[in-house]
């Protein structure tokens, strides 16, 4: 049984209007996902800025309220406040928040950041609970005179790595990361990234990371969903996606990704135009009327795609013949 499954969710926020305020319309920021993390694994989701996965998150967490669909947790549909209690749901899944300085109380020491979900869930006595953040600073690797010191003075990684072991202080089994490293540089994301790894070998925790990066989801991920205007449009494998995108957004954010090599700079431009091209060209085959991502057609046992399922099984064979060609 997975770890956690989500069931056709969906969060719609209302739209008011007139003098009394009333629900005129709704605006779907989730609408219908469904996929499931294994235990011990990294789930990616990924898609641009707007595309509900960071609502996707926070749902999971229990930060904003479903409006209808499932998330099961041991079985049990944690959308319900009761199973959630039960369960100590609060305490297994914790977040890593995208903006680390906003998401640290600025009036409180990183010792009593660190300790506050030990305090609302272990109820240690003072010198456990200092030994245990202790701990958690040396496991993110910050020095102990870290404890008396408040959030602005630190830089953005260290922030970042206060935020993971904030969240790995109750040893969850699954952390949902928002873009953690997005406002890292590239030497602090690696710092930040590989710390995260190395926490997941040593405590089996299992990761939903949220990212539009997917340079370092390739890193990071062993299976990925692409997520575009509430809806996923591809589910598959790190090699599905990387190496067999079927759907035109997953093609579009791939061209996206920067070409390092220099030789390869001007073959690398020829083929992202090539892709945007033809998706302005074609855009009507991969949604529908309403401009909305279909429903997702399983194209073999770990690859899915939001299209109908003839075009759908038709680009997976020329996949299959190109492959065969190289």
């Amino acid at each position: 049984m997975s770890l956690i499954t989500i069931q056709n969710l969906k969060v719609h926020y209302p739209i008011r209007s007139g003098f009394w305020n009333r629900v005129t319309d709704e605006v779907p920021a989730v609408d219908g996902i469904s996929f499931a993390i294994e235990a011990g694994e990294t789930y990616g989701l990924v898609g641009e800025s707007g595309s509900g996965k960071t609502t996707t998150g926070k749902s999971v967490v229990g930060l904003e309220k479903v409006t209808s669909g499932s998330i099961l947790y041991q079985g049990q549909d944690i959308t319900q406040k009761a199973n959630r209690r039960r369960l100590n749901y609060n305490r297994d899944v914790q977040m890593i928040f995208q903006d680390s300085l906003s998401s640290l109380n600025p009036r409180k020491r990183i010792e009593d950041i660190i300790a506050e979900p030990l305090r609302n869930f272990e109820h240690l006595s003072k010198e456990d609970e200092k030994l245990r953040v202790l701990q958690l600073l040396d496991i993110v690797g910050l020095d102990a005179d870290a404890l008396y010191k408040y959030p602005h003075q630190f830089s953005g990684g260290q922030r970042q790595r206060i935020g993971v072991a904030r969240a790995v202080a109750t040893n969850p089994k699954l952390i949902v990361a928002d873009e953690p490293v997005s406002a890292l540089d590239l030497s602090v994301q690696a710092q930040v990234l590989n710390f995260m790894k190395k926490i997941q070998r040593e405590f089996g925790i299992s990761y939903l990371f949220i990212s539009h990066d997917l340079g370092v989801v390739r890193h990071m991920c062993q299976n990925i969903a692409i997520m575009n205007r509430g809806r996923l449009v591809e589910i598959g494998t790190r090699d599905d996606i990387y190496n067999h995108p079927l759907h035109i957004y997953t093609k579009r954010l791939l061209a996206a990704i920067p070409e390092t090599n220099v030789a390869q700079r001007a073959a690398h431009r020829a083929s992202r135009l090539a892709v945007e091209r033809i998706y302005q060209e074609q855009r009507a085959k991969y949604y529908d009327d309403d401009g909305k991502a279909y429903p997702l057609v399983a194209v073999s046992p770990t690859h899915s795609v939001a299209l109908p399922a003839a075009l759908a099984h038709q680009l997976a064979q020329e996949e299959v013949q190109r492959e065969a060609q190289a």
